[in-house]
């Protein structure tokens, strides 16, 4: 054990930066295999190569590492696997947007090869910042596991699993509607598409019928895409448009003739209760189109202006070419009218463009079979949510799963293997794990590749898999496969239930036959502290590094795991940070002061002979260590760090040291002694069950407590629960007189008596056991309470006068107030409260007597009168009843 006095107060940047070097240099993430225990590993979800840690990251890693942190201390082989996405889209933007701002040159002057060759260097010198960020805050990984999904393993991976699927016959080019983004002129996922509510109108259009003097109207926000429309569409059973099912409209401008079909997707209610279908540009209407085999006409180029096939209005954007129709349609009388319309418009969440619906020729993958097999382990609870709610978003995509697009035009991904013969006498393609240079079936050269890359959720959903080897054999077993998969916990947020943990769960199944991990987390999204989403338009985002460099990581991840538990939503206010680094400080000043009298000896063992106050201190802590274990098994972060502040912060802090004070500096060398030996054992117990949350501090607090053969507290056993250390009856004891005296110092705040200033206290219990075990702490109580006289008796006797009450459930307590110099100003202040409450109360039953008010207010607004008035009359009884107390006849 250190005895070198504590510097006066805890410098979080150097300890950190201390102890994660030391850890990482001592190989203290790397897993111990030498446990009879079940392994726990995790999988960290792949941040972007071109981010930065944000507080949602921070969450993520927190969560994860104190999962990791905890079962690394009860002793198992403990494995935390962390990595990086390519992201494809965002970081080919970012090299974009910087070859044009230094160079006025676009991918295409460079080239497929030498473009991503730029990017290659990008990425090396600033790509991975987030991987520095999350050692500051104390992530364990074990960092020789670190894979970039652009690492050679994890392409061998990527095309292992691709020719796989592709040979199966699951994987398949077809023309397909997909997310279209006319700036990158690529396909995206959903994930990438942000719905932002756009000020636009319903346009209502009159469509002729074929043969009859009739006209249907339809109501469209897309006007433009009329020009794409194959059909209209009814519901079977509405009897406005019956009649018409079977016959042909005429679509407006382009004068083509197109069949009325009938559909229950049809919502008679909505609209107009008569669909335009537009097959090429709308995903409804693709699904519709493929049922009533109806034509697909796609009107757009890439670019997003209007194609060929839009007649005059070719060459015009999409926002143009709307306004070029509704002149048209309202020049030639086919505009009924229009009516100003609040929707969400989906935006590529990199580009910023409006996302338009297109038909394109895309690589899918058909995911129903595989989406069975996911759906099943969950349902059979071999994978289970955390919390429980969350199955039900996995079932509601798992169930109606659409077809993956899987391939995007891009340049930086994994290109898609599928290699095609030029030959005019062959056109074989095939997908192979290795550079085709030769047609295997003509043997001919003109060989190309296909020039998509794959979706980077494509290599994300292989990540448990790649990340442990996967699918070579001697890796598989250099990184302990066999042993760590499938991994234990999946920590992530909901948004990307489908997008990334379903697609893992599909693809381990099918790859592996088995689940990718047991347990799935999901975490609340952070948001500020009025509760609304972080973003750079409100400037209301939390830099974690900031929080970092201004309260210490232990602060910070301590405030990120007090609101996480089975919550959606977790609402981060720095004043929370600030008042957890005050936490962290009192721990370094409750060591400080204990440090100097724990002498050289490092054990933790207890004397026998304890008293009541030492009973109840190591039975509290032998609760909290409990409740931290079965919290942390069942993710209830916010339930183990509410009990560990709550006994630190008040049991030990507040009160047992406190208590100890008159024992440390007593002349009783056996009590002083005990004394010791139970602040030694509390303090080392303390630091252990919360060093999952707060591993900085603690380590070092540690350090000063272990004896010179004791390893460092990362790989220090878990505290656990112990029945030798439960004293119900000294805690139901303690935490009576802990009520008693808190009682008596809000009484002394209340009546503002100085705090040097002797009181006199009168306790009525209404138990004679009780009442002898407070007699018995006279002294301490007087110490605690500022008491210069205290008296116990019987419930029911006469109430000393003048005096103020505070009741318990077990103890009446009365501050006597009789040659107190506060009784007057007391007195006065009560007046005063009275005085106004009372004028209140005359203004609200004035109102509550105007039959105007009753009449014509808001039933919530008078509601909540007749409460206000409620509460006033109950205080005004409260503030009668201190003044009869108080000596007054008022």
């Amino acid at each position: 054990m250190k005895s070198s006095p504590l510097p006066p107060s805890y410098d979080p940047q150097g300890v950190e930066n201390k102890w994660y070097t030391l850890w990482e240099k001592g190989g203290y993430f790397a897993p111990k295999e030498n446990s009879s225990l079940p392994p726990y590993s995790i999988i960290m979800p792949p941040p972007n190569v071109t981010g930065k840690l944000h507080a949602g990251h921070a969450l993520d890693c927190t969560t994860q590492d104190i999962l990791i942190r905890f079962r690394r201390m009860r002793g198992h082989p403990t494995l935390f696997i962390p990595g990086m996405d390519h992201a494809g889209i965002a970081t080919q933007n970012v090299v974009e947007q910087e070859i044009y701002r230094e160079e006025k040159k676009t991918p295409q002057d460079y080239g497929r090869e030498a473009f991503v060759e730029k990017i290659w260097k990008w990425k090396e010198v600033y790509g991975g910042i987030i991987s520095k960020q999350q050692r500051l805050m104390g992530v364990s990984a074990d960092w020789n596991y670190f894979l970039f999904t652009m690492d050679e393993e994890a392409n061998e991976a990527v095309v292992k699993a691709f020719v796989t699927l592709y040979n199966e016959g699951l994987i398949q080019q077809a023309d397909y509607i997909v997310n279209w983004d006319t700036v990158l002129k690529s396909a995206i996922s959903d994930a990438e598409v942000e719905y932002r509510e756009i000020q636009g109108f319903y346009y209502h259009i009159g469509y002729d019928i074929v043969g009859a003097k009739e006209r249907v109207e339809i109501a469209t926000t897309r006007p433009e895409t009329l020009l794409g429309d194959t059909a209209l569409c009814v519901h079977p059973q509405d009897e406005r448009y019956r009649h018409l099912v079977g016959r042909r409209a005429i679509v407006p401008l382009c004068e083509r003739e197109v069949p009325i079909i009938a559909d229950t997707f049809v919502d008679r209610q909505k609209g107009t209760g008569c669909l335009k279908v537009t097959p090429g540009h709308d995903f409804n209407d693709f699904d519709l189109g493929r049922r009533h085999n109806l034509p697909t006409i796609n009107i757009l180029n890439d670019d997003g202006t209007l194609n060929d096939r839009a007649l005059g209005f070719a060459g015009l954007t999409v926002q143009k070419a709307r306004v070029a129709v509704v002149e048209k349609l309202e020049e030639e009388g086919r505009l009924i009218g229009r009516v100003a319309h609040t929707h969400a418009v989906g935006h590529g969440d990199r580009s910023g463009s409006v996302i338009e619906p297109r038909i394109s020729k895309q690589w899918f993958l058909r995911v129903r079979e595989m989406a069975a097999k996911a759906l099943e382990v969950v349902e059979k609870d071999q994978v289970r949510f955390w919390p429980r709610e969350w199955e039900n978003t996995y079932y509601s995509w798992m169930r109606n799963p659409r077809d993956w697009c899987i391939s995007r035009q891009l340049w930086w991904g994994h290109r898609i293997p599928v290699f095609f013969c030029q030959s005019s006498s062959c056109g074989h393609s095939w997908a192979s794990e290795r550079k085709e240079i030769e047609c295997p079936r003509c043997h001919g050269a003109e060989v190309v590749q296909e020039e998509d890359v794959l979706d980077t959720w494509f290599s994300s959903g292989l990540w448990p898999l790649s990340t442990l080897g996967w699918p070579s054999p001697e890796e598989m077993a250099e990184k302990k496969f066999n042993l760590f998969f499938p991994t234990s916990t999946l920590v992530t947020g909901f948004d990307i239930i489908f997008f990334w943990v379903a697609r893992m769960v599909m693809m381990s199944l099918k790859l592996q036959g088995a689940p990718p991990f047991r347990d799935i987390y999901i975490h609340a999204i952070v948001r500020d502290k009025h509760g609304r989403k972080m973003s750079k338009s409100l400037g209301n985002g939390i830099d974690p590094m900031e929080m970092v460099r201004r309260y210490g990581a232990c602060a910070f991840r301590f405030a990120l795991a007090s609101g996480s538990g089975y919550n959606r939503d977790l609402n981060l206010d720095p004043k929370r940070i600030e008042g957890y680094r005050n936490f962290v400080n009192k721990i370094w000043n409750a060591f400080r002061f204990i440090h100097p009298f724990l002498g050289q000896e490092p054990t933790d063992m207890c004397p026998k002979d304890l008293d009541h106050q030492e009973r109840w201190i190591l039975s509290e802590l032998n609760e909290t260590t409990r409740i931290m274990n079965d919290s942390l098994e069942i993710y209830r972060f916010d339930r183990a760090t509410q009990r560990v502040y709550q006994f630190i912060y008040e049991k030990f802090c507040s009160w047992f040291i406190e208590l100890s004070k008159p024992v440390l500096y007593g002349d009783e060398p056996r009590a002083k002694a005990k004394r010791v030996s139970v602040l030694r054992h509390s303090f080392r117990e303390i630091v252990a069950i919360l060093h999952p949350f707060c591993p900085f501090i603690t380590e070092e607090l540690w350090d000063h407590l272990k004896g010179p053969e004791e390893e460092r507290l990362i790989v220090r056993p878990y505290p656990e629960y112990v029945k030798e250390f439960h004293f119900p009856e000294d805690q139901g004891k303690m935490n009576k007189f802990i009520e008693i005296v808190t009682a008596v110092r809000n009484l002394r705040s209340h009546a503002d008596i100085p705090p040097r200033e002797k009181v006199e206290v009168h306790l009525s219990v209404g138990d004679a056991m009780h009442g002898n075990y407070i007699a018995s702490l006279e002294r301490v109580l007087v110490n605690l309470g500022q008491i210069g006289k205290v008296t116990v008796g019987n419930r029911g006797e006469e109430r000393p006068s003048p005096s103020l009450m505070e009741a318990t459930a077990h103890t009446d307590i009365f501050l006597c107030l009789r040659d107190m110099s506060g009784v007057g100003k007391q007195r006065a202040k009560v007046e005063r409260e009275l005085a106004r409450d009372e004028k209140r109360l005359r203004v609200l039953e004035k109102k509550m007597n105007n039959p105007a008010f009753l009449k014509n207010a808001r039933p919530s607004a008078v509601e909540k009168v007749r409460e206000e008035v409620g509460d006033i009359r109950q205080r005004k009884d409260s503030l009668l009843g201190q003044l009869k107390a108080l000596g007054s006849d008022k």
